[in-house]
C-alpha cells in the first residue's frame, strides 16, 4: 500500500501530554496517536477537497473510512478531555480547526504539490481492497506539530517532506521523574568550613 501511495513511512512517536500531578507522565496510547494522525490526514483532505476540486474523492474516502473516523475521532475527544480536563472539548475543537488553517495555509502557498500529495493519498485511500484506517494513517508522512508535547516526545502530522521528529527521551526530564527530592541542607556560613 505505502508504493502504491508514493508517499514515506510516518515518522510516528509515543504522544504524549502533560504530566500529572504526582509528576508521572501520561502518555497517549496507540489508538489516541493513531486519532491524531486520522484526524490530521482528514482535515488535510478536506482542504484538498475544496482547493483541487477533489470533492467526489473526499466524499468517497468519509464514506469508505466513515466508522472508523467516528470511531477515531471520538477516541481523540476523550483524549483531549483526560488530558485537559475542564478545557478538554475547548482543546480538542481548537486542535482540529488548527490542523484545517495550517492545511489551508500550505495549499495556499504551494496549492500544486499540496493536491498532488492529496491525489497520492486519495489513490492510496479508495483502492477496492482498502486498508484499515489505523494502517492508511500509518503509511502517510506527515509534518505539522502534534497537539501535545512531553516526556521530550513529540508526533508530528501533515502532508510532505521530511519527519520533524526524531522522538527521544528527554533524560533531563526523565531523570527528575525518577530521582526522588533532595532535602534541604543548612546553608554554610560565607566564606567558611
Amino acid at each position: 500500500m505505502r508504493s502504491k501511495a508514493g508517499v514515506g513511512a510516518v515518522a510516528l512517536a509515543v504522544l504524549t501530554a502533560a504530566t500529572g500531578a504526582i509528576g508521572a507522565p501520561r502518555c497517549a496510547s496507540s489508538d489516541e496517536v493513531t486519532a491524531i494522525q486520522a484526524a490530521a490526514i482528514q482535515q488535510q483532505l478536506m482542504v484538498a477537497a475544496l482547493t483541487c476540486n477533489q470533492v467526489e474523492h473526499f466524499n468517497a474516502f468519509q464514506v469508505s473510512y466513515g466508522k472508523e473516523l467516528r470511531r477515531s475521532d471520538a477516541s481523540l475527544e476523550r483524549m483531549f478531555r483526560r488530558l485537559y480536563a475542564g478545557r478538554g472539548e475547548a482543546e480538542y475543537h481548537a486542535f482540529k480547526t488548527r490542523l484545517a488553517n495550517d492545511s489551508s495555509i500550505r495549499s495556499i502557498h504551494d496549492n500544486q504539490n499540496y493536491c498532488r500529495d492529496a491525489s497520492m493519498v486519495f489513490d492510496a485511500a479508495l483502492i477496492p481492497d482498502k486498508p484499515t484506517l489505523a494502517s492508511f494513517v500509518s503509511g502517510i508522512e506527515v509534518m505539522e506539530q502534534g497537539p501535545i508535547n512531553s516526556c521530550g516526545m513529540s508526533v508530528a502530522v501533515g502532508f510532505s517532506g521530511l519527519p520533524l521528529v526524531v522522538p527521544k527521551p528527554n533524560p533531563m526530564r526523565m531523570a527528575a521523574l525518577a530521582a526522588p527530592a533532595a532535602p534541604a541542607s543548612p546553608a554554610s556560613p560565607p566564606g567558611g568550613n
